[in-house]
Formats: structure tokens, C-alpha cells, sequence
């Protein structure tokens, strides 16, 4: 025969079903999103590693102006600590793709049969291809507007524009989707390389260590031992690449934004058992002559907060069950997602069984120890007391605040339910604020881009030219204006050592630039972070203003001084200001005059910045042909064009996803803290069904009473709703900083949303009613007898 208490259990359960219900809900919303993002962790970070490491990425790159092959290869990979090396070349190319330009990035490979190191892997078409042709990363056939067996029309520095055949289509997890990075990614072979125009010669070696280390400083170590090596045997290294160590090179911001939203889903979780104390309240309020009952029978303290724990447990996992199933499809469309974000494929979605254990222990472990303090309340209370409370509060408010109105004076009769009600609702409609205000800092940041230029093509030569090119590209059809500027690709050095740059093979993640500028340009007004701009009588010195990816890189603030590789000339320079510029990598900008002397190319330019009339797409291509033939005609040869527009849609397009999935956890967050003032509300009337009663017998009408308890509920929604407003302020200047941080090295400008915060206005209203309407008809509904009747 069961036990009475397990029987009153059960009859609770299903007397209490609405509650219940309530509480089951709250824990599975959260938790599901708390499985979605550690499932999602756990599958990320074990299959971005199986597919960055499968590549079996070079732990360094060393470049080498007079080549190297096979042969050299072999002999490096004989040297001590040694585990392979391989020749390889990047060619910075240009594809035409329906009468515009875009930058093609041709990886050549010396023996892709013998592909050991950066490996890539073919999908479908031939391997390797034959000569002549190229092979295409499956992310840039898009950007190259081609298929398998298309053609690609290609122009490299030297050679003429040529249609190359996509004779195949590989996966290369090691790099970024090319349609986030505006290019094309294409591999060709030496043949290839030589029939498209330029030299055959491999200017790269990559190397592999023996024992795969992790550690930065003893992987540059060992390059400069290489080098050395090379150097005393007549092939000397100008550079020498080494990226983070086993690190994909999204790696550090994919684990951020997944530990932040596991932050968010975790604080959903806590606020949901939040709520779930608050309807055992509810219940416990309703129950407080049951309670007195059983302990009359003989019922002990521990065997009532056992029951009522029971009840808790029960609501845990009844949520634990919907919510695990529930997470694993989130956890498996999050990794899909991100995966396809990041370019590599997952080789297993299987999310281990930790993440359940975690699921199953917190949807029960954390709503009981919030619902503790409560239950331990109501079972130590003496059959006396019980018997004694009648439904109504008589706690009397202090003096000094008969002032305020009725609804809030009656929610602060009970100061700790207002608490809890408020902070439900607060951090429900701070998170939601935040998110939105998030992503506005993202497109405030995005649009620094146009505020920060007054130009709108740029344009990047293969060799230096005089700086009356400039004039003779100004006077081009649609052209209003142009600067030829000072450029070379740079690295922070140190006497007597061979400069290290911390870049990936795609020569974009980590690079430095180096840039010569008439310090009395127009063309760009980047913000000051420090220090000042160029001045015209910089031109006879060695200043230079670092933008804030540089200042990162190199640790330098202003004053100090600092050694550059310009061009493998390496210079000393004193730091005078430091610059934000959104959408640059690494750039040390120097006076037009000094950057010469010091590059070698007095009087010459590599970079032309074009502000062109165009108000259209259409426009700025009819511009840009016309400057191609102006830079024909006078014999420059181009390395790339990038329209503005393709800038501000690369940075746009890497982390919006992420920004919608903070909003999907906010949104979250939101619903919780409207369940929570359901439940508060409910509360509140079940408590004072007497009071009610009471009130009635003094002529108070149903409407009446029912329009108290809804002033009562939006006094509380408007409190909370300031107070969520005032916190979504350092929320969002946290999440500004974290989400900053990984896009742009900087962090988001602060944003205020009034539409976000008067969005949520209008839901915490609504919501408002909707959950106070039912149950306070209700109670006002009942007649006299039966509310005096009611426990």
C-alpha cells in the first residue's frame, strides 16, 4: 500500500497540473538551450581539431627568393627535429567574373600525388589536375561563379588573362569559406603556374617538427635553426611564417562565442529554477493547513521538505526528458551550423555522453537547491503558525513610503517576492535588450568602414609606380579623385634575426602591412586611440602611427620605439600615434617620403585609393574598367581591385550568425522571465483570496479587484523594465567587448536601441496581462463564501 504522503504526491501532481506544467516548461526551455550549446561545444571542438589537424597544417612557412624544390625539400627533412618538408608557392591572382575582378589566392603544388603537408582533399572531378587546368575549394565556386568543368578566367601578375578549366573540386578545412573572405581559392601545378605566365619556381618551404610542438616561441626556434641551416648553404630566408600552433585560424573566436552563449544559456537555466522556487511558493502558500495536517499525523520536518523536494524533482525530470532529445537536435543544427561558417565538415555529430550527464544533473540539481530555501521554510513551520496564517498579509510598510500608489505599495508588502519577480523579469528583458543592442554595435562597427574612407575602390599594383600615375588615373571616366600610395608587406623584427610574421598560409589572418601616405590625405579619418596623426614635417623623420591591429600585434604604445621590415629592409621607426581602423589587418602607417627611403622606392607607390562618382553597383564597375585601361595604358600591372562594398560585405557576413543565435538565447531568456511573473502573480492572488474576500464584503467589485491585480502586475513590469533597461547598459558593454574583440580587434561602439527597449516594453506589457488577467478574474470571480472557504 503506497504511503499517504507519496499518494498526496501524486494527487498534487495532477490537482496541481497547471503549475506543474508551468515549471516543467521553464526547466526544458533552458535547459534545452544549455544542451544545445555544450552539445554543440563538444561535437565544435572535437571536429574542428579532426579537421584542421587532418590537413596536417606546416608548424612553419620559410620563404626562400631563389626557390626551392624536391631536392632541398629532402635534405631539410634530414636534419635533426625534422619531420617533413615540402615545397610550395601562394600567387596572389585575379579572376574575372562577369566583367568585374576578384582576388584569386592560386596555391601551386609541386607533386600532388605526394601531398604530405596543408593537405586538401578531393571531392569530385580529377586528381590531380591535369596541366593546364586547376582545381577549385568547394566554398569558392560561388565567388567564381563556375562549376565543375567550367572555365575561370584568370590573369596572374605577369601573364596574360587566360580561361583556365576547373578540372576538379577539393575541401580545404584550413581555410576560411571563401565568400567571407570576397576570393577564390584555386590549386594548379607547376605546369600550370608556368603556362599561365609566371616563373615555375616554388618560393616557399613548409616545415614539420618532430614531436608536433604547441608552444610559439620553440616552433620559431627551431624555424630560425632551419633557416640558419639554409642560410650557410647558399639559400637565404627573407621570412619565415609561423600561425599559432594547431590552431584553426577561427579557432579562439569560435570557443569565445560558444562559452558566452553557454554563459547565457546557463543564466536561463538558474533563472528558470528561479521561477520554479517561485511556484513552489505558490504551491507551499496554497498547501499551508495540508502542511499543518501531516505534521499533526506525525510527520516530521525532513519528511515534508522530502515531499515537496519530490514534487521539485519530479518537474526536473519530466524537463530533463524533453529537453534532452530537444538539445541534441540543437546541438546538432549548431555544429552544422558553425561548421558551415567555418568550412570544415563534421565527421561525426555524436555529442558524448558527458553533456547528457550534465543536462540530466542540472535540470534536477539546480531547481532543487533554489527551491531549498522555500521548502525548508514552509516544513520547519510549527502546526500553530500554520494554522494561524489566513491568507492575508499584516505586515505594515514604513511610513516614508505611504506616498507611493496602491498597486506598489501592495508588491512590496512582500519585499522578497518583488525581488525575485523583478530580477526575473530584469535579466529576461536585459538580455533581450543587449542582444539586439549587440548587433547594432556590429553594424555600427560594419559601417566605420565608409565613415572612416572617403575612397571607394582600392587598387594594389604589382610593382612600384611613379606618383604621377595617380593624376592619369583621376582624369578616367567617373573618377573624382586618387592617391598612389607607399605599400609592402612588413613584420616587426629584431636586430640580426629573420623577420617572423604570425600568419596562416592564406597570407590574411595575422598579416602586417606597411603603408607611405601624404600625412595631408583626405582620403581616410581613422579615430585616435593615442597619440597623434602624421604631420607634413614627418616626411624627414622616422614616425609612425599604428592602427590598433598593429598596436596588438607588436605591444607598442606611443613613444616607443620600434624596428619594421618593410619589403625584407628592415628600419627603426618611433611610434606617434596609435589609430582604430575597422576592417584592416595589422597597417603601420608611415609619411610618404620616409616610407620610400626606407622601402627602397623613393618617389614610388604600390597602393592606389580611387574615390569614384558612382552611386550604384553598375556605376562603380563602369568606373573600375575605366581605371583598368587607364592603368593599362600606362603600363601598370594589377595585382587586385577591391571595391569597399566587398569589404563592408566580408566583415558583415562572419559573425552575424552568431549575433542571431545570442538573440535566439535572449529570446529565451525573455519567455522565463514572463513564466516567472506568471507564477508570481499566481502567488500573489492565491495568498490573498481571503484578503480579497474581504474586500469584496466592502463593496469591491469584480472589475475592481481584478484591475488592482493587474496594477498591481504592470507596477511590477514597470519596475522591472527600468531596471532590465539599466542593465542591459553594462551587458551589452560586456558583450560589445567580447564580440569586439574577436571581429575587429576592437571593441563594439555602445549602442542604445530605443526600438529594442521599447520592443520589449510592449511584450513585458503584454505578457503582463496575458498573465494576469486569467488568474485574477478568477479570484475576483469567486463569491464570498467560497474565497473565505479557500486555505
Amino acid at each position: 500500500m503506497a504511503s499517504p504522503r507519496w499518494t498526496k504526491l501524486l494527487r498534487d501532481a495532477r490537482a496541481e497540473r497547471g503549475r506543474l506544467a508551468l515549471m516543467i516548461a521553464a526547466i526544458a526551455v533552458s535547459l534545452t538551450g544549455v544542451g544545445a550549446v555544450l552539445g554543440g561545444y563538444a561535437v565544435l571542438t572535437r571536429e574542428i581539431a579532426v579537421n584542421y589537424l587532418g590537413t596536417r597544417p606546416a608548424a612553419a612557412t620559410l620563404e626562400l627568393p631563389g626557390g626551392a624544390d624536391r631536392a632541398l625539400a629532402e635534405q631539410v627533412r634530414q636534419r635533426p627535429g625534422v619531420a617533413d618538408a615540402e615545397p610550395r608557392e601562394v600567387l596572389v591572382a585575379r579572376a574575372q567574373v562577369g566583367g568585374e575582378w576578384r582576388k584569386l589566392l592560386l596555391f601551386v603544388v609541386d607533386d600532388f600525388a605526394g601531398v604530405r603537408l596543408n593537405r586538401f582533399r578531393p571531392e569530385r572531378g580529377a586528381w590531380p589536375p591535369p596541366d593546364g587546368t586547376m582545381l577549385v575549394e568547394r566554398s569558392a565556386l560561388g565567388m567564381l561563379a563556375t562549376e565543375l568543368g567550367g572555365r575561370v578566367e584568370v590573369k596572374t601578375p605577369h601573364g596574360p588573362l587566360q580561361a583556365v578549366t576547373v578540372s576538379g573540386v577539393v575541401h580545404d578545412p584550413s581555410l576560411a569559406p571563401a565568400w567571407q573572405e570576397r576570393c577564390g581559392y584555386g590549386y594548379v601545378s607547376r605546369a600550370t603556374l608556368a603556362a599561365l605566365g609566371e616563373p615555375p619556381v616554388l618560393g616557399e618551404l613548409r616545415v614539420a617538427f618532430a614531436g608536433e610542438p604547441r608552444d610559439v616561441r620553440e616552433v620559431e626556434a627551431r624555424a630560425a635553426e632551419v633557416a640558419s641551416w639554409l642560410g650557410a648553404r647558399g639559400h637565404p630566408v627573407t621570412e619565415f611564417q609561423v600561425p599559432p600552433p594547431g590552431q584553426h585560424p577561427h579557432q579562439r573566436q569560435m570557443v569565445t562565442i560558444l562559452v558566452m552563449m553557454l554563459a547565457f544559456a546557463t543564466m536561463a537555466l538558474h533563472l528558470s529554477a528561479v521561477l520554479v522556487a517561485s511556484a513552489m511558493t505558490a504551491l507551499l502558500a496554497r498547501q499551508v493547513r495540508e502542511i499543518a495536517v501531516l505534521k499533526t499525523l506525525g510527520a516530521s520536518t525532513w519528511q515534508v521538505a522530502r515531499l515537496y523536494a519530490a514534487f521539485v524533482g519530479l518537474a526536473g525530470a519530466a524537463a530533463v526528458a524533453l529537453a534532452i532529445p530537444a538539445g541534441l537536435l540543437g546541438a546538432r543544427g549548431l555544429s552544422a551550423s558553425i561548421a558551415h561558417l567555418l568550412n570544415f565538415d563534421l565527421t561525426s555529430q555524436a555529442v558524448p555522453a558527458w553533456v547528457f550527464l550534465v543536462q540530466a544533473a542540472t535540470g534536477v540539481g539546480v531547481p532543487l537547491l533554489v527551491s531549498a530555501i522555500p521548502i525548508g521554510l514552509a516544513a520547519r513551520r510549527t502546526v500553530r503558525a500554520t494554522l494561524d496564517d489566513h491568507g492575508a498579509t499584516t505586515g505594515a510598510l514604513p511610513a516614508a513610503l505611504a506616498w507611493l500608489p496602491l498597486p506598489l505599495r501592495n508588491a512590496l508588502r512582500r519585499p522578497a517576492r518583488l525581488a525575485l519577480s523583478l530580477g526575473l523579469l530584469a535579466a529576461g528583458g536585459a538580455m533581450s535588450v543587449s542582444a539586439i543592442q549587440v548587433e547594432r554595435g556590429w553594424e555600427a562597427n560594419v559601417a566605420k568602414v565608409y565613415a572612416t574612407r572617403s575612397y571607394d575602390v582600392e587598387v594594389v599594383l604589382n610593382a612600384p609606380a611613379t606618383m604621377d600615375l595617380a593624376a592619369r588615373v583621376a582624369q578616367a571616366g567617373g573618377v573624382r579623385g586618387a592617391e598612389l600610395w607607399g605599400y609592402a608587406p612588413a613584420a616587426f623584427s629584431r636586430p640580426g634575426a629573420i623577420d617572423v610574421v604570425r600568419t596562416y598560409p592564406d597570407r590574411g589572418h595575422g598579416s602586417l602591412f606597411a603603408m607611405g601616405i601624404p600625412p595631408e590625405t583626405g582620403l581616410v579619418h581613422f579615430p585616435l586611440l593615442a597619440g597623434r596623426w602624421l604631420r607634413a614635417e614627418d616626411r624627414g623623420t622616422g614616425a609612425l602611427v599604428l592602427n590598433h591591429g598593429a598596436a596588438q600585434l607588436s605591444g607598442k604604445r606611443v613613444g616607443d620605439e620600434v624596428t619594421v621590415s618593410i619589403g625584407g629592409r628592415p628600419s627603426t621607426w618611433h611610434v606617434v600615434g596609435v589609430v582604430e581602423e575597422i576592417g584592416a589587418a595589422g597597417v603601420v602607417y608611415a609619411a610618404d617620403s620616409a616610407f620610400g627611403a626606407a622601402a627602397g622606392t623613393p618617389g614610388q607607390g604600390r597602393l592606389l585609393r580611387v574615390r569614384t562618382s558612382a552611386a550604384s553597383p553598375a556605376g562603380r564597375a563602369d568606373a573600375i574598367r575605366a581605371i583598368e585601361a587607364a592603368l593599362g595604358g600606362a603600363g601598370a600591372s594589377v595585382q587586385s581591385v577591391l571595391p569597399l562594398a566587398e569589404l563592408r560585405t566580408a566583415m558583415g557576413d562572419h559573425v552575424l550568425v552568431l549575433v542571431r543565435m545570442l538573440e535566439a538565447l535572449a529570446g529565451i531568456l525573455g519567455l522565463v522571465g514572463l513564466l516567472g511573473l506568471v507564477s508570481a502573480m499566481s502567488v500573489s492572488v492565491v495568498e490573498r483570496t481571503r484578503e480579497l474576500a474581504v474586500m469584496k464584503t466592502l463593496g469591491a467589485t469584480p472589475a475592481r479587484l481584478a484591475r488592482l491585480l493587474l496594477a498591481e502586475a504592470l507596477a511590477i513590469a514597470g519596475l522591472a523594465y527600468v531596471a532590465g533597461c539599466a542593465l542591459s547598459v553594462p551587458l551589452t558593454l560586456l558583450v560589445d567587448r567580447i564580440v569586439g574583440n574577436l571581429g575587429f580587434l576592437a571593441p563594439l561602439p555602445l549602442v542604445l536601441s530605443p526600438g529594442a527597449a521599447g520592443a520589449w516594453l510592449a511584450i513585458g506589457a503584454a505578457g503582463t496581462v496575458l498573465a494576469t488577467v486569467i488568474p485574477a478574474r478568477r479570484a475576483a470571480g469567486l463569491s464570498i463564501r467560497e474565497a473565505l472557504g479557500r486555505t
